[in-house]
């Protein structure tokens, strides 16, 4: 699904390349603020996908070589490995991430190929209402996480709608597998039940401030 996704997000971007107006240029300036909605669609069936919007703040590409950083940021839960309900806990996912890009396109239209890694800052509890679910008496479940190393692959798109103006998407691959230890009411230790591998989908708008 990933990479059908990515596949459809670079033709498009391609075919706005072709169609792209000459008369406006780049992105102006090096910075830029905005918003952003990002859907992240985790591989593992038993890590809920999320939907997140916020603020956003990047770097404008240029044609050729530039700098890439990304947080990807998330929380979400993680449903019982043996499938049950209800889910078992909350996990949240902080990566700090920079690396390099290569932007190609027209002037009004760039495609952005990047890779990012870093450390992941992660943290986990057991939910509520998993716990109100449990039988009187059995012993009390911990879950325990580490901090992990994070990588994403991923094309991204700036098409200028005015000197300081661009709309911006992106497609992705969270790699992001962090070391999570689960001993359940039984007393069985399961290692690595969840990962956090996600297929990264964002669309925003941005406006150049210098």
């Amino acid at each position: 699904m990933g990479r059908m996704i990515l596949v459809r997000l670079a033709g498009a971007a391609v075919l706005w390349c072709g169609c792209a107006d000459t008369a406006v240029g780049q992105t102006k300036g090096r910075i830029s603020v905005g918003g952003s909605v990002t859907l992240l669609a985790p591989t593992d069936g038993n890590v809920e996908p999320v939907v997140v919007g916020g603020p956003l703040v990047r770097l404008n590409p240029k044609r050729g070589w530039g700098p890439a950083a990304a947080l990807n940021w998330f929380r979400t839960d993680l449903k019982n490995p043996d499938g049950s309900s209800p889910a078992v806990a909350r996990l949240r996912v902080r990566p700090l991430m920079a690396g390099v890009a290569y932007s190609v396109g027209a002037s009004r239209a760039l495609i952005s190929f990047s890779i990012v890694a870093g450390p992941s800052f992660n943290s986990i509890d057991l939910k509520d209402e998993f716990l109100d679910s449990l039988p009187a008496g059995v012993q009390s479940p911990s879950i325990d996480i580490k901090t992990s190393f994070a990588v994403r692959p991923g094309i991204g798109l700036t098409y200028t709608v005015a000197s300081r103006v661009a709309v911006v998407g992106f497609g992705g691959y969270l790699i992001s597998r962090p070391s999570i230890t689960f001993r359940n009411q039984f007393g069985e230790e399961r290692r690595q039940p969840w990962k956090a591998d996600s297929a990264v989908l964002s669309a925003g708008l941005v406006y150049s401030l210098f």
